[in-house]
Formats: C-alpha cells, sequence, structure tokens
C-alpha cells in the first residue's frame, strides 16, 4: 500500500511539478473565479434561448431610447410579467442555478485546496506519533507543494537519524556487554591465580626462599596482566571521550620505526622470531606523536609474538613512499585470520575465533585503539591475512605534511 501510495505521488509530482504554496493558490483562485462565470454563461445563453422561444418577448417593444431611461425599461418589464406571471418561475430557476454553482464550484475547489495541504500534514502529524511510540522503519512521503516537501524531506533526515542513532545506541550496548563479560573472563583468571598463590604463601607451601621468589613472581607477572587491561581500557574510554591527550610534533616516521623495533629484537629472539627489516631511504615529514604512535606499533608487534605458531616464525617490518605519505608495513607468519574477521578486529573488545581456541588472553581492545590513534594522525590501518595459518600483515599510512606546515 505504502509502495502504491509513495508511487501515485510520484506519478503527481512528475505530472504537476513541485509548486510554492503561493503560486497554488493563484491558481486556485483563477480557478475559482473562472469556472463560475464560464458555467452560469452557458446557463445565461441556454435560459435565454429557452426564454425567447418560449415566452414573446416581442411584446416588449422597448427601444434603444428606453434603454437609457432606467424608468421607461423597468415599466416595460413590469408590463411585460403582468401579461406573463409563469416567466418568473425560469428566471428564478435560473438565478438558483447561477448560485448553486458558484457555491458548488467555490466548495469544490476549497476543498481541494484544503485537502492538498491537510493531507501531507496530517502524514507528518502521524509520523510524529510513530517517532513518538519508537516506530522508526517507516518512510515519510513528499509532498507537491515545495515548502511541505522540503519539510517533510527534513523530517524523514531527522527519523533517519534517529534510526541510525538507535542502531549505534544498541551496538554500544552490546559492546559494552561484551566488555563486561570479557573482561568477567579475563579478569578471572590472573586473580584466582593470585589469590591460590597468596594462600599458597600463607598456609606455608612456598616453604623455600626459591619457591616464594616464585610464586612472588608469578604473582607480579598476574598483576602486569591486570594493569595492562586496566590501561588499555582508560585509553580506550579517553579515546571514546576524545579527551586522551596528544602531543604532535613534525618529525620522520623511518628512524622512529627503525629505533623502535630494535628494541622489541631481543623480546623476538626469545620468543624465537626472526626480524626482517626493510625501510625505505626517502625522508619523510609527518605530523606524528610518538608516544601515542608507538603504542600502536607495540600493539602490532606484541600480536605477531602473542599470535605466532609453533616453531620459528618470522617478523618483517618495512616502510615505503607513496600517495603522498608513507606506509608502514608489520608482517608475520602467524595463525592468520578469515577475511570475514579482518575489519571486526578493529571492533572494540573483539577477539578472532582462534585466539579464543588457543586460551590467548586479551581484552580485544588493542587494535581499536590502534585504529583511533592513526586516525587521530589522518591516517589509516588496515590488515590483510591470506586466511588461518597464513599470517597477518598489518599496513598504516600516514599522510606526509607539506612544506609550509613545517614553516609555519
Amino acid at each position: 500500500e505504502r509502495v502504491l501510495e509513495r508511487t501515485a505521488a510520484g506519478w503527481t509530482a512528475a505530472a504537476d511539478g513541485l509548486m510554492k504554496i503561493k503560486q497554488r493558490f493563484t491558481i486556485y483562485n483563477v480557478i475559482m473565479l473562472l469556472t463560475p462565470i464560464i458555467l452560469m454563461g452557458v446557463i445565461s445563453v441556454c435560459f435565454l434561448i429557452i426564454f425567447v422561444l418560449k415566452y414573446p418577448v416581442e411584446e416588449l417593444q422597448i427601444s434603444r431610447a428606453a434603454l437609457i431611461d432606467p424608468h421607461v425599461f423597468s415599466q416595460a418589464v413590469g408590463d411585460f410579467f403582468q401579461k406573463n406571471p409563469g416567466a418568473f418561475q425560469p428566471i428564478f430557476l435560473w438565478l438558483g442555478l447561477c448560485l448553486t454553482v458558484m457555491i458548488l464550484t467555490t466548495t469544490l475547489v476549497t476543498m481541494r485546496m484544503s485537502r492538498s495541504i491537510t493531507k501531507p500534514i496530517a502524514k507528518l502529524t502521524k509520523a510524529a506519533e510513530n517517532i513518538r511510540m519508537g516506530d522508526l522503519d517507516f518512510e515519510v512521503l513528499g509532498s507537491r507543494y515545495e515548502e511541505i516537501d522540503i519539510l517533510c524531506n527534513e523530517f524523514d533526515s531527522m527519523r533517519k537519524s534517529l534510526r541510525d542513532a538507535r542502531k549505534t545506541e544498541e551496538q554500544l550496548r552490546r559492546e559494552r556487554n561484551m566488555l563486561l563479560a570479557n573482561l568477567s573472563h579475563d579478569l578471572r583468571t590472573p586473580v584466582t591465580s593470585i589469590k591460590g598463590y597468596i594462600d599458597g604463601i600463607r598456609d606455608g607451601v612456598a616453604d623455600s626462599p626459591e619457591k616464594l621468589e616464585k610464586y612472588l613472581d608469578t604473582i607480579y607477572s598476574k598483576a602486569v596482566v591486570i594493569e595492562d587491561m586496566v590501561r588499555n581500557l582508560s585509553t580506550f574510554s579517553k579515546l571514546e571521550l576524545s579527551k586522551l591527550q596528544f602531543r604532535f610534533v613534525y618529525g620522520e616516521l623511518n628512524s622512529f620505526l627503525r629505533e623502535f623495533v630494535e628494541e622489541y629484537r631481543l623480546d623476538l629472539e626469545k620468543h624465537d622470531m626472526v626480524l626482517e627489516t626493510a625501510f625505505c631511504e626517502t625522508p619523510v615529514q609527518v605530523k606524528i606523536d610518538y608516544e601515542q604512535m608507538g603504542r600502536v606499533f607495540a600493539n602490532l608487534i606484541e600480536n605477531a609474538i602473542k599470535y605466532k605458531k609453533e616453531g620459528t616464525g618470522r617478523l618483517s617490518v618495512a616502510t615505503y613512499a607513496g600517495d603522498g605519505g608513507i606506509y608502514a608495513q608489520i608482517a608475520d607468519d602467524g595463525i592468520g585470520m578469515k577475511k570475514e574477521e579482518l575489519k571486526k578486529v578493529f571492533e572494540g573488545f573483539y577477539r578472532v575465533d582462534t585466539a579464543r581456541t588457543m586460551n590467548i588472553k586479551g581484552s580485544g581492545l588493542g587494535l581499536g585503539i590502534a585504529r583511533q590513534i592513526v586516525e587521530k594522525h589522518g591516517g589509516k590501518i588496515w590488515l590483510q591475512s591470506a586466511g588461518e595459518h597464513m599470517g597477518t600483515k598489518a599496513i598504516i599510512y600516514l599522510p606526509a605534511v607539506r612544506q609550509g606546515e613545517i614553516q609555519q
């Protein structure tokens, strides 16, 4: 029904075209004026012919001079009607028909004009009622009047915005629920472990300095895990609320990334991973917050370590200039991921299925934080993977700054 109604409205609009209300009123006023005049003229001609054929009008014998003198004219007409009293009936009928035509024409044109305005207004009222009741799955149809059509379009845009806001709110609600589920799951293991080792110390199970040191090291490592989760959650919340402070400077990404990955070389060797680097020779100036961008690269490298396959792994870090900026590429030969997961991993609290199967710990916030940090730099980040067990490649693009910006 709505489709048919919209199609009919479209045909009407196409036939009539959009018109301002003032122009439409002018047309209706002209119709209201000319229509009764034309109809009454036709009726008058018909009655005049009938009157001339039925009554002896030649008996009036009115000369041209009598037409000028109202007294003579009225006396002649009075004499005629005294001789033909039945002539009053068609005259009264003519007057009644003319009056009826005038009333009907005015009424019909006014109703038509009123309905053409009140109908879209009634639809807007119904739409407002639907919105008030929480129903946003409908469409506000346009109008043949330009002003009302603009109002309908704006109203429909507002409805779409409210619908999108509701979807966003539902998505945030799901993410909050996922956050609570992930936090409760990920915190339970280290907290339980800490409590168990503390109980062991209290009960005297750690009865030697070596055992006590081992217990304390384990407690400390579990506390570091909790601290890391809380820090990531705090950073993610600040980014969401636009409260994370950035200290941008104009610098060169190659030298920073070269030094940064060297700090991870020993850690990579410890986890049986080979580091390969290839940095471009062309210096590219970018606007960068080294601390926050370091957080991004640290997350990508730590993910490569966390999701490596058994045996010796490989981590490749490379940069190359292009497209008015610089690309940084961090590739590994780890567990990889499915193609449908490449975009989902940037959503807050999401972790790939393989990571859950392997019981790899993490809140799933790292890549979500990385994406927001890169976007704050005016850049982009995305992942590539040929599939599970085929490795993962993270690519970051940062735009180069113009020479004029650096001088300012």
